[in-house]
C-alpha cells in the first residue's frame, strides 16, 4: 500500500502503468490505464498554431471560448510556442511522432504511453468551458504540459534507466530527472512571463515548486547573466533537493517501479537490471537544454558523491532498497528465497519442483 506521506509534492507527477504479461497484478491504489484513443498528433497542433500566428494577447483571450478539448490543446501549444525552450521541446516531440490528449487523471498531472507515443494531460474532470474560466486549472495544465514535454525529451534520449543501470544508480538518475523536469518547467514559465503570460509565473510561485522559483529570481537579481550561462538554473536545481518530502517521494515512486521490474521478471533468470556504472558526465549530460547548454557543467561529481544529493535518509526508503537488493541475491525456488543454492536443491529436489529455479545476482 502506498504511503501518502511519501507522495511527491508536485502537481506535475507522472503516471506509469505496468506492462502486460503473464503475471496478474492487482494494484488497488491506482486507477485503470487511461484511454489513449482520444488524442491528436502534436504535429497538426503545432502547424495550426504556426498558421494562426497569434500574439500573446490574442492567445490569452482564447480560453473564454473553449468548447472542445481540441481547442484547449491548440491554446496550450500556441502558448508554449512563446517560450524558446518549450518551442524546441515541442519540435523534438513532434519529430518523434508524439500525440497529445486530455483525460481525467484525478489530479495526477500527466501520463506517458511510451509504446503508443501518446501524452495525456489531466483536464481535472472539467468541461472545456469550465476549464477556460478557471485561471488556476488553465495554468496548472500549462505547467504540466511543459514538464511532460521535458520528460518526453528524457524518454527519447535515455528510455528506462533500469535497463542500463543498477537500482542504486536508478535512484540517483530518477532524482536528477525529476529535478531537471521541474527546473526546465521553471525556465519555460519564466520565458512565458517575458512574452506576456505573467499569470503562469504567478501560478508557479504558488505551487510546491515556488521555493525553486524564488531562488531562481534571487539569483537573477544578483547577476542577470546567470539566466544565460545556466547558473540560475543550477541554483534552482539544487533547491529541489532541499525539500526532503520531494526527494523522499521521488525515491518512493522509483523503488515501487523497481519492485515492479523485479516482479514482472519473476520467470526470468539473473539480474533484470543493467550493469553500467553511473558517471559524473552522464549526470551533467542529462541536464542538457535543447540549445546545448549544460547548466550542471562541472557539478556532476558533486551530485554523485555529496550526501546532500546522494543521501538516502528516509528509513522506509532505506529498508525498501535493502530488501530489493536482498531479493537480487537470492535463489527463488517455489517462491521461497534461499541464500544458498545447494540448500535450496536439498529442500526442493528436482522431482518436487513446481516451477523453474530462478538464480538472481
Amino acid at each position: 500500500m502506498k504511503a501518502d506521506r511519501l507522495e511527491r509534492k508536485t502537481h506535475f507527477k507522472k503516471l506509469s502503468a505496468l506492462p502486460g504479461g503473464d503475471v496478474t497484478v492487482y494494484d488497488l491504489t491506482t486507477v485503470d490505464t487511461p484511454d489513449c484513443s482520444e488524442s491528436t498528433a502534436l504535429a497538426s497542433l503545432v502547424n495550426a498554431a504556426r498558421l494562426a500566428n497569434r500574439v500573446a494577447d490574442e492567445i490569452a483571450l482564447l480560453p473564454q471560448s473553449f468548447n472542445t478539448q481540441h481547442e484547449i490543446l491548440l491554446w496550450a501549444v500556441a502558448a508554449m510556442g512563446h517560450s524558446p525552450v518549450a518551442h524546441r521541446l515541442l519540435e523534438r516531440a513532434t519529430q518523434a511522432g508524439w500525440r497529445v490528449g486530455l483525460t481525467n487523471l484525478n489530479n495526477s498531472g500527466f501520463y506517458l504511453d511510451i509504446p503508443a507515443r501518446t501524452l495525456l494531460l489531466d483536464h481535472f474532470a472539467l468541461a472545456p468551458a469550465a476549464l477556460g474560466r478557471s485561471a488556476y486549472f488553465r495554468n496548472a495544465l500549462l505547467t504540466t504540459f511543459a514538464r511532460a514535454l521535458r520528460d518526453i525529451c528524457h524518454e527519447e534520449n535515455y528510455g528506462a534507466f533500469e535497463n542500463t543501470f543498477g537500482p542504486e544508480d536508478v535512484l540517483m538518475l530518477e532524482r536528477v530527472r525529476a529535478a531537471d523536469c521541474d527546473t526546465v518547467t521553471l525556465m519555460v514559465c519564466w520565458e512565458m512571463r517575458g512574452a506576456g503570460f505573467s499569470d503562469v509565473w504567478r501560478h508557479l510561485l504558488g505551487t510546491q515548486e515556488g521555493d525553486m522559483a524564488l531562488i531562481f529570481t534571487r539569483c537573477l537579481e544578483r547577476d542577470p547573466r546567470a539566466l544565460f550561462d545556466g547558473t540560475a538554473l543550477a541554483y534552482a536545481f539544487r533547491q529541489w533537493y532541499a525539500d526532503d518530502a520531494r526527494v523522499d517521494g521521488c525515491d518512493h515512486q522509483t523503488l515501487e517501479g523497481l519492485d515492479d521490474v523485479l516482479l514482472l521478471d519473476g520467470e526470468g533468470c539473473g539480474n533484470p537490471f543493467g550493469e553500467t556504472r553511473l558517471t559524473a558526465a552522464m549526470i551533467e549530460e542529462l541536464a542538457s537544454l535543447p540549445d546545448g547548454t549544460i547548466y550542471l557543467a562541472g557539478l556532476g561529481a558533486t551530485i554523485l558523491k555529496d550526501p546532500f544529493y546522494a543521501g538516502l535518509n528516509d528509513p522506509i526508503n532505506q529498508t525498501h532498497l535493502f530488501h530489493l537488493m536482498y531479493d537480487l541475491e537470492v535463489t527463488m525456488v517455489n517462491n521461497v528465497p534461499f541464500r544458498d543454492a545447494k540448500l535450496a536443491a536439498r529442500i526442493f529436489p528436482t522431482g518436487l519442483l513446481s516451477e523453474e529455479v530462478v538464480k538472481r545476482g
